[in-house]
């Protein structure tokens, strides 16, 4: 057993002769892979699962986690490089050109090389260009050096810049950021070998911003929290007058999250009651915005802080609906609301990348009309609710569940 916190600058008490022959993987992250919190945690957390398939590995984290637990994985180590003080006094490593940029730490950069020099990594996996400056660095201690895209970062910031009123002002600034993160994008597919991205759609998006040169592997986001989910799908409880509870899961503080919630409270909400003589919402994450207050006060809307358990969400639900109209990379709560048994639905946007069939494993609609629509024909009819449940879940194993993960890992490593 390993505790995931070694203490900071460790690395070199690394024992080489216990560890596998086979190959070994060392991921560097802004955050602790374990226990993970955010979407971002959760992609790490999958990589360093998969990568654990074909031998040891090094997690390596520039900030230590808020709240320190116990990893139960023989295979896993884990290392943190900079105590939350150092990362507030220590000087930081390189300039911060863009918003996305991690803060590192200088006394963070040579326990990195340390643990790297004595793990002998095969493998680097670098979460993406917010860790931008340590890839130069990297690059001499691995025959291969991976850059793992959670998304092009260039794009999504252009996505979600305004395009009308006040704030468009500042987009001279915000274009400034783009093309800087395009340059570090574009600088970062020199320096390393292979480069993994979440999604077909980023895989073209990369391609496109690289003129054709760079080529990706996609390894998919997988489901959260998958291993505790039970095996046998959960009978989902008796609607009451054919009135369903839907639920939405997302991070509240995040811009297009809460534009999704508020578009599903005031919007969609009314037009399903209407439809059925009735309907009850969950609104459920981390840290809810302030904006929400006047969501929270509105009939059959309740708002869920800080769950610690959403598995008693997700039993409680009848489907989950997604208006999702901006926002980048795929979908983890629609993976996870499906495995849970949830029929979906949701916009194409907020599917993206996921590969899901129309009308088979998710129903796409795009207007607060359509959605609704949508979700009161599921709910008028119990044959097709269950059909679309077992289909729900039968597809996110198959395609996302962590040995898929760990076939795409392998694969691209192969």
């Amino acid at each position: 057993m390993h505790a995931p916190t070694n203490p900071i600058g460790a690395a070199s008490n690394i024992d080489s002769k216990n560890l596998s022959p086979s190959r070994r993987s060392l991921l560097v992250a802004s955050d602790a892979v374990w226990p993970p919190v955010s979407g971002g945690d959760l992609r790490n957390w999958q990589n360093v699962q998969g990568l654990a398939t074909l031998g040891d590995v090094l997690a390596v984290s520039v900030h230590e986690p808020r709240m320190p637990v116990k990893l139960d994985d023989a295979r896993i180590t884990t290392l943190v490089l900079a105590s939350a003080a150092e990362a507030v006094t220590s000087p930081r490593l390189a300039k911060r050109l863009t918003p996305i940029d991690t803060r590192i730490p200088q006394v963070a950069l040579p326990r990195l090389l340390e643990a790297a020099r004595d793990f002998k990594p095969d493998t680097i996996v670098v979460e993406g260009i917010p860790l931008f400056p340590l890839l130069e660095h990297l690059r001499p201690l691995a025959p291969t050096l991976v850059l793992d895209m959670h998304n092009i970062e260039s794009d999504l910031f252009k996505q979600m810049m305004p395009k009308t009123g006040w704030l468009a002002g500042l987009l001279s600034k915000k274009s400034r950021h783009v093309r800087r993160m395009r340059d570090m994008e574009l600088h970062s597919l020199r320096l390393v070998d292979k480069v993994w991205v979440c999604s077909e759609q980023d895989r073209d998006r990369l391609r496109s911003l690289s003129g054709g040169r760079a080529l990706a592997d996609v390894i998919p986001n997988g489901v959260p929290r998958f291993e505790l989910i039970p095996e046998q799908l959960a009978v989902q409880p008796a609607m009451t007058n054919g009135q369903p509870t839907l639920l939405f899961v997302g991070h509240l503080n995040y811009p297009p999250n809460l534009e999704a919630a508020r578009r599903l409270a005031t919007r969609i909400l009314p037009r399903l009651q209407a439809a059925l003589g009735g309907a009850r919402l969950i609104i459920a994450g981390r840290s809810p915005h302030r904006s929400l207050a006047d969501v929270a006060a509105l009939p059959d809307v309740e708002l869920i802080a800080n769950p610690d358990d959403l598995a008693e969400l997700y039993r409680r639900a009848h489907l989950a609906i997604v208006p999702l109209v901006s926002g980048g990379g795929t979908r983890l709560k629609i993976l996870e609301a499906m495995a849970w048994g949830l029929p979906v639905v949701a916009t194409r946007l907020a599917a993206e990348g996921l590969g899901l069939v129309d009308g088979v494993d998710i129903d796409f609609a795009e207007t607060d009309d359509e959605l609704a629509a949508c979700a009161a024909a599921l709910c008028k009819d119990a044959g097709w609710l269950q059909a679309r449940r077992l289909r729900a879940r039968e597809t996110v194993t198959h395609r996302f569940g962590p040995q898929a993960i760990a076939a795409a890992v392998r694969s691209s490593l192969a």
